[in-house]
C-alpha cells in the first residue's frame, strides 16, 4: 500500500483528537472515549503505512479498527441513549470495551451486524433527542455520515480501492467532527439554559 494512504487516517486522528480532548474538558468522558476508539486505530494505520510497516502492522492495524471501531459504535449508542434518559454511567466504558473485545475475539461474524446496529440504536436516540428534548441536529447527521459510509462507500467497487480507502477515512473524520460538535454545543446550550 502507497503511504498517501497514511493522510485520511491522519485526518481521522487530527479531528478525534481535537473532538476527543474538546470534550473531555467539557466533562464528556463517555463521549471523549468514543473519539479515542477511532483515534487509535488511525493512528496505528499513520504509523503502518507512512512508516512502510504495511506487513508488520497489517493484523494490529485490522484488528484495532474492528474491535475498536465496534467499541466506538457502541459507545456512541450509550452516549445518545444517555442523552436522552439523562443519566450518566461512567462504569459503562469499561463494559463496552470488554463486549467488544469479546466479540471480536469469540463471535467476528457478529461484528459487521452489531456495528450497524450500535449506529442504528445511535440514531433513533440522537433524532429522539433533537425531536423531544431539541438536541442538535449536528449528532444525528455525524451517525447517518457513519451509517451511510460503511453501508455504501468502505469496500465501493464504483470507487476503486485507493478512492473508497480515502472517502472512507475522511468520511469518518467529518462524521467525528460533526458528532463532537453537536454533542458540545448541546452541553453549552443545556448550561445556558
Amino acid at each position: 500500500m502507497p503511504a498517501h494512504y497514511a493522510l485520511s487516517d491522519a485526518a481521522i486522528v487530527l479531528v478525534a483528537c481535537w473532538a476527543g480532548m474538546a470534550l473531555w474538558r467539557n466533562g464528556q468522558r463517555l463521549p471523549a472515549m468514543v473519539m479515542a476508539c477511532f483515534a487509535v486505530p488511525a493512528a496505528i494505520g499513520v504509523v503502518r503505512l507512512g512508516g512502510g510497516l504495511q506487513d508488520e502492522l497489517a493484523a494490529v492495524h485490522a484488528g484495532a479498527s474492528l474491535m475498536l471501531g465496534l467499541a466506538g459504535a457502541m459507545a456512541l449508542a450509550v452516549v445518545c441513549v444517555q442523552r436522552i434518559v439523562q443519566r450518566d454511567h461512567r462504569l459503562l466504558a469499561g463494559g463496552i470495551v470488554v463486549c467488544a473485545g469479546a466479540v471480536f475475539f469469540l463471535a467476528k461474524p457478529l461484528l459487521a451486524p452489531l456495528f450497524i446496529v450500535a449506529l442504528l440504536v445511535a440514531l433513533g436516540a440522537a433524532v429522539w433527542g433533537r425531536l423531544w428534548r431539541g438536541a442538535s441536529w449536528l449528532v444525528p447527521a455525524g451517525v447517518v455520515i457513519l451509517l451511510v459510509n460503511v453501508t455504501l462507500i468502505r469496500r465501493a467497487p464504483w470507487l476503486g480501492e485507493a478512492m473508497a480507502w480515502h472517502a472512507y477515512h475522511v468520511l469518518i473524520a467529518v462524521a467525528l467532527a460533526v458528532v463532537g460538535l453537536g454533542l458540545l454545543s448541546d452541553r453549552q446550550r443545556h448550561a445556558v439554559s
